[in-house]
């Protein structure tokens, strides 16, 4: 089945929301070191693959896009352990951005940690001039898209069978 779309626009967010207060998390930038690539890979293995991937999986991912630009790659750690990740992915002709690869791991879940870089990557497209942005996401990640919802994105219904799946998630969303 193919991903749900979510659309961000800019003239649609009234002002660059504020910094995150990341607590006992700290939210920095990929470094593109192996270390941070195996944590990377570490994170991503929950809910975004079926198992422990290698750094050709990496580098197909997050280089298809084009350049990846590391002042836009989050890393989200707590004590040290990876805990979350997301990139954003800018087309500077179209002024689109790309959420990407947003994934975190499960005894980080329900900590606001999702919400925050969320905050995080739309002050990113804010600082890189995008106008617009989109996400792909799954039905069944209801926590991850209140959160998007909440950071200024919304569907995006490209035809009828979307339609029915974005009322069934909203119908989730507003019995949760």
């Amino acid at each position: 089945m193919d991903q749900l779309i979510m659309r961000w626009r800019a003239d649609l967010t009234p002002v660059v929301p504020d910094a995150p207060d990341w607590g006992e998390f700290v939210c920095r930038n990929f470094n593109g070191t192996d270390e941070d690539i195996d944590k990377w890979l570490g994170i991503v293995r929950f809910g975004l693959t079926s198992k422990l991937e290698d750094k050709a999986y990496f580098e197909k991912c997050m280089y298809a896009y084009g350049e990846l630009e590391f002042d836009k790659f989050f890393i989200v750690e707590k004590n040290g352990d990876p805990a979350a990740t997301l990139a954003v992915i800018c087309n500077y002709e179209k002024l689109e951005g790309y959420i990407h690869m947003v994934a975190c791991k499960p005894d980080f879940r329900g900590q606001g940690v999702g919400t925050r870089l969320n905050v995080e990557a739309v002050r990113t497209l804010f600082r890189a001039g995008m106008k617009t942005a989109r996400l792909t996401t799954d039905d069944f990640r209801i926590p991850a898209i209140k959160s998007y919802l909440r950071a200024g994105f919304f569907p995006d219904i490209v035809n009828e069978v979307h339609r029915a799946r974005w009322d069934a998630v909203m119908e989730k969303i507003n019995k949760a």
